[in-house]
């Protein structure tokens, strides 16, 4: 039996045991990455009127070109390759959220997500950023619990997230100057300019 199949029989057989766990696989899956959303714009909200906040908007604006990045990828990828989830190939898949059939499996557009948005954080703050890759990793793993998903999809979702988040990265300096054009920048300037 390939790695990828062995693995995904070893993970999604842990759901359907158990109620408590089948909600955490669930929430993971399919609710954790507004949490992480959630986690980012407070990220820079708690930095509003300090030296932090024009810093941490360049941030959010790098890490929001890294989901655009991350999306148009994913989308060319699963284009050019089409997969069909787990649960429409195989026998006794338990599956815990709801998705299409006709849905394509390769690469995971949630760990996509999860991975571009944690990087782009992570390259400027690197304790924020290692929350947000432990949340996107856990995103990861409940996609392949809840059935709808291989380990390799996932994987290759996160890969193609950290990229993203690289090639994105110069846009952060790119932006610098047009932000001096909104006023609430000016008032709120970093003070080791």
């Amino acid at each position: 039996m390939p790695l990828d199949l062995a693995s995904f029989r070893a993970i999604n057989g842990m759901a359907g045991r158990s109620d408590l766990l089948d909600a955490f696989f669930v929430f993971c899956a399919t609710y954790l990455i507004f949490m992480m959303i959630a986690l980012v714009l407070g990220y820079v909200a708690v930095s509003w009127r300090t030296s932090h906040f024009e810093g941490r908007v360049e941030n959010l604006a790098h890490v929001a070109w890294a989901v655009v990045i991350g999306f148009l990828l994913e989308r060319a990828i699963g284009f050019l390759w089409f997969r069909p989830r787990p649960f429409v190939t195989l026998d006794g898949v338990t599956k815990l959220a709801d998705r299409l059939a006709a849905e394509k499996s390769f690469p995971s557009a949630h760990a996509t997500f999860a991975f571009a948005l944690a990087a782009g954080v992570a390259l400027h703050n690197r304790k924020w950023g290692n929350a947000l890759l432990a949340l996107a990793a856990l995103v990861a793993f409940g996609r392949v619990a809840a059935g709808v998903h291989y380990p390799s999809d996932v994987i290759a979702g996160a890969l193609v997230g950290l990229f993203a988040g690289l090639v994105a990265s110069p846009v952060k300096k790119g932006i610098e100057p047009y932000l001096e054009l909104l006023p609430v920048f000016r008032k709120y300037r970093r003070k080791d300019v």
